[in-house]
Parts: C-alpha cells; sequence; structure tokens
C-alpha cells in the first residue's frame, strides 16, 4: 500500500491530515475531478474517519472552483445532509518561483444508491452490491407509494430544516441529488448551487448570474426559472421538493417536454394536482408548489408539520421502516408486526381499534382502561421509534421520537406550544433520554445574537410564553448534565456559562475558569465519541482560548 498524505495550511493549523492509498481505483468520476476514499485523522486524538476526496481536474475554469469552494465551506452535522469537511488547495512548486496549484474537496463517504435510480428500480450501489435499505424502499415504493413518499420527504424536509437555518438555500433539490444510503439514512447531496441567503454578495453575483437558469427545469420554482437571484429563498427549495412529493406519490412529473417547454410551464401552468387521490396530499402539495412564493409554506419546518399531521397512514413511516431492528431490540415479533398491520395510529384517546367490533363490553372496558393508563407513558430511550400496544392499539413512543416532534413543532408560528408541551413531557419524566429536552428547552431561554438562529426563531414562535432568561437556560443545562452525564451539548453551554460568569448564571463573582475548562473537556471528549464535529470543533476552540489564561 502506497499512502499519500494531503494537507493544507488550515489543515495543519487543526492538527487534520488526510491519507490516500494511491494504489486504490477512484469510486467515481466526474465533469469536476476523480473522487478517492481517504481517511480524515485527527493528530490531536488519533480518530481516523472515512472520507471521500474529490481531486479537482486542472483545466477547470475560476468561477468552477469558486463554485466547488462554496460548497466545501457549507459544514452542517445533520443525519440527513452529506457533511462537507473543507476545501484544500496544495500549492506545489514544480520550478523555482513556479507554483502549480491543486485542489481537493472533502466529504463524507458516502455508500448507497440514488433515489433517481431506486425510482426505476436499481437497489444496488455502483459495484453491484445490493442495500437491503434501497431495497425495502424499493418495495415500498411499489406496495405502499404514499407511505414511501411520506418518508422520503419528511427526511428530505428534516435536512432542508437544518440547510436553511445556516442560511442556506439549496436550489437543486431533485431524486438524482437524494441518496439512500447502506447505513439507513436519506442524505441530500450536492451544494454546487447553494446560495447564502442573508446578502447577495459579490461571490453571489459572481457564480450566479441575473438572468440564467440554474438546477433543473422539471423541478424548477419560477423565481429560479427566471433567474432572479434576489428572491431565491427558503421557499425556492419548497417548490422543488412539492414537486418530487408530486413524483413519488404519482409516479410521474407534473411538467414533461422539451425543457424550454417545462420552464416555461414552471412558469404560467397549473400543477395537475387532479391526479392526486388523497385529498390531503393534493392539498398540501399544491400550498408547496404555488407559483407565488407567498402562497407557499414558508419554512421547511411549516412544511414538515403539516406532513406530520397527515391522518389515515395505515403505518407510520418510520416504523415501517425501521420495523425489523425495532423487533430484533424489543422481542415482540408478530404481536408489533400485526398491530402495525392492522392499526390506524392517530394517538391513544379516541382510537378506534380494527377488531373493536363485536367484543364484549368487559373487553371495551379494558381497553379503555389501558388507554387511560398509557395516555402519558413515555418509554425512556435515546433512539426514535414506538411501540404499538397490542391491547389498545395505543402508540406508546420513546424520549427521542416525542423530542424530534416538538423539535418540528416550534420551527411552526402555529404549532409552537405544542412543541413546547412535548419538551415539558419528556422532561418531567427525569430519564436519562430526557436530557435532549432539556438542553433543547434551555437553548430556547439562551440570549442569542444570531439572527438566523433556530432557537431564536422558535422562541418568536413562543412570543408570550418563553423570552430570554440565561439563568433559566443554565438551570436546564445542569439538569440535562444531571439526567445524562455525557450530554455534551449541554456541558458545552455549561463551559460558556461559566466562562461569562454572572451574566449567564446570575450568581455574582461565579466565573470560574477552571471549572468552565472541565466542562469543555468533558463535552469535547463525549462530542468526539458521538462523532458530532460541530461540537468537537466548538470544544476545541474554547478549550484552545482557556488554555492562554
Amino acid at each position: 500500500m502506497s499512502v499519500m498524505i494531503i494537507q493544507g495550511a488550515a489543515e495543519r493549523l487543526a492538527k487534520i491530515h488526510y491519507e490516500i492509498d494511491t494504489e486504490e481505483k477512484p469510486l467515481g468520476v466526474g465533469g469536476m475531478g476523480q473522487v478517492f476514499k481517504g481517511i480524515r485523522v485527527d493528530e490531536k486524538t488519533g480518530v481516523r474517519i472515512p472520507v471521500a476526496i474529490k481531486f479537482l481536474f486542472d483545466d477547470l475554469p475560476v468561477n468552477v472552483i469558486e463554485r466547488a469552494r462554496r460548497e466545501a465551506s457549507i459544514q452542517i452535522h445533520n443525519e440527513n445532509l452529506v457533511e462537507m469537511y473543507g476545501f484544500i488547495q496544495i500549492d506545489e512548486e514544480i520550478a523555482p518561483g513556479k507554483v502549480h496549484e491543486r485542489y481537493h474537496v472533502v466529504s463524507e463517504l458516502l455508500h448507497g444508491v440514488m433515489l433517481y435510480d431506486l425510482l426505476k428500480g436499481k437497489v444496488t450501489d455502483n459495484e453491484g452490491s445490493l442495500i437491503p435499505f434501497a431495497e425495502e424502499l424499493y418495495r415500498m415504493y411499489q406496495n405502499e407509494r404514499r407511505e414511501f413518499a411520506v418518508f422520503i420527504i419528511k427526511n428530505v424536509l428534516s435536512g432542508i430544516m437544518a440547510l436553511h437555518d445556516k442560511g442556506y438555500v439549496h436550489r437543486d433539490i431533485d431524486p438524482s441529488n437524494i441518496m439512500i444510503t447502506s447505513d439507513r439514512k436519506v442524505k441530500i447531496i450536492d451544494f454546487g448551487i447553494a446560495k447564502q441567503m442573508s446578502t447577495l454578495n459579490t461571490q453571489d453575483q459572481l457564480l450566479t448570474t441575473a438572468g440564467m437558469f440554474m438546477g433543473k427545469a422539471a423541478y424548477a420554482a419560477p423565481e429560479l426559472v427566471l433567474g432572479d437571484v434576489s428572491h431565491q429563498n427558503e421557499t425556492t427549495d419548497i417548490y422543488a421538493i412539492g414537486i418530487m412529493f408530486f413524483q413519488l406519490v404519482t409516479g410521474n412529473l407534473p411538467f414533461e417536454g422539451a425543457t424550454h417547454e417545462i420552464l416555461e410551464m414552471q412558469q404560467h401552468k397549473k400543477m395537475p394536482l387532479q391526479l392526486i387521490e388523497d385529498k390531503a396530499l393534493r392539498k398540501i402539495i399544491g400550498k408547496a408548489t404555488e407559483k407565488e412564493q407567498s402562497k407557499r409554506y414558508q419554512s421547511a419546518a411549516e412544511f414538515r408539520v403539516a406532513v406530520e399531521q397527515l391522518k389515515s397512514l395505515e403505518k407510520e413511516s418510520t416504523s415501517h421502516i425501521k420495523i425489523e431492528e425495532f423487533v430484533k431490540g424489543h422481542q415482540k415479533q408478530m404481536v408489533i408486526v400485526a398491530a402495525v398491520m392492522a392499526v390506524i395510529i392517530v394517538g391513544c384517546i379516541g382510537v378506534m381499534i380494527s377488531g373493536d367490533d363485536g367484543k364484549s363490553e368487559e373487553d371495551l372496558l379494558a381497553i379503555q382502561q389501558r388507554r387511560a393508563e398509557l395516555q402519558d407513558v413515555v418509554i425512556d430511550d435515546t433512539k426514535a421509534y414506538y411501540e404499538i400496544d397490542s391491547l389498545s392499539g395505543c402508540t406508546i413512543k420513546t424520549s427521542a421520537l416525542i423530542t424530534q416532534e416538538a423539535l418540528s413543532y416550534l420551527q411552526s408560528p402555529t404549532e409552537a406550544l405544542k412543541g413546547l408541551d412535548l419538551l415539558d413531557k419528556v422532561i418531567s419524566k427525569k430519564y436519562i433520554s430526557s436530557a435532549e429536552a432539556a438542553y433543547l428547552k434551555g437553548r430556547l431561554y439562551a440570549e442569542s445574537h444570531d439572527s438566523l438562529s433556530l432557537y431564536l426563531k422558535m422562541r418568536e414562535n413562543l412570543k408570550g410564553k418563553i423570552s430570554v432568561d440565561n439563568q433559566k437556560s443554565h438551570k436546564l443545562n445542569l439538569l440535562s448534565v444531571q439526567l445524562d452525564s455525557t450530554s455534551y451539548k449541554a456541558l458545552y453551554e455549561l463551559g460558556c456559562d461559566y466562562y461569562a460568569g454572572e451574566t449567564r448564571i446570575g450568581v455574582a463573582d461565579s466565573r470560574d475558569i477552571s471549572l468552565a475548562l472541565s466542562y469543555f473537556e468533558k463535552g469535547l471528549k463525549y462530542a468526539e465519541s458521538a462523532g458530532d464535529e460541530e461540537f468537537v470543533n466548538k470544544c476545541a476552540k474554547r478549550i484552545e482560548e482557556l488554555s492562554g489564561l
């Protein structure tokens, strides 16, 4: 094995380098370069992470290189987004005084099938190996189209929410940029034409000329068709996701023809919503694909809440996809499978169970009593799933699943209070798995100077219920760590609290550098174990600051 080391100036400072076995074949070749499997090595901790490294071709135009640089800078840790690690520039001296620049883009190494290919029946990777998760999803696409579409769209919206919260619009959402991975994830990839929404800066003007169409015609919102850069925002991605939702439900795109014909139809022709039999789905897709931006969902969170509230699903898509691993973990094989197949899940209270007809009065009373008993039950688990009670048909959710739902509701102006109630429900259990809910509620009280902050937006949705209160935030962070000593996000916030002192803790002379350092070091340890690069970097930066004090 012959190993090549890649390390730019930024990587040297961060004590990170990348290794590539030069004897291995490239993973793929595209219009911008060749992609190889590599290893990201943290020289401080020894942690080694497999990555994909794209070697850009030497003859690429400057604007293409800058676009690659910008794509690599969108570094967000989210299970529904490909993670970018950086853009590496190597200055190679090829002659005295003559330097040749080589460029590399480093990202998460993904293994799986593109949604575009899956829709055509492909369930193997590029080497022909079966991807079981893709096989499951394709079977679902063939037999349970509605549930398949909802599952995919919910995952895509989760990823887009994270991207939008960091201030970017993707502008190229379609099935060829969605990957179904071997580790059972739905990932949005390719930030090549993503745009920062906060300002139309000089770089945006250079990379995206006004009046020029970018993206794919079949999924392009009217403002994208016109090249109207200044009006491209969150709703631009929402339109594309709405088009994809239509495609997943019906099996066809709404507009087809030559590119110029499709672009014209995107601007002026009505969506053929009559092809969607389900009225609830029709309404959601219709709103997402309105020609006027002001009539669409104004955020991915609002869109997702609407999808979450769809009634009459024969099965929750999360349960369907995770049923095999769930059954293994809970030893309720045939009972749970039968329940998931038979029950329409709409909550415990007032649920009608298939088979209630013909039951004795005594049986019905027992069912009602069981429903009442389970109304407030929460499963203590940091994994997101739910169980179905075989007697009553009640859905019993884990702390993690309820916390995920709460986060989604909190981002909707009309559903935020429901999200707050769900957080309180989980926190009240005082489980180990309640720690994340305590941390999230703490962030709602914390002061933020970032206008794009997710938590600032959620607090605005909770006007009258939640306001800035750093002392409450501090107490909730303490609670989070008391519940789970490995809660690295709360450990990081506690470090910040003791670094700042009275302004965050509310007690005079409470600044404690050594205690702050201790919290940051613990946070770093557990963030590394969790593989959360964002918090690894945050903690490491604070440790470096405090080490000099």
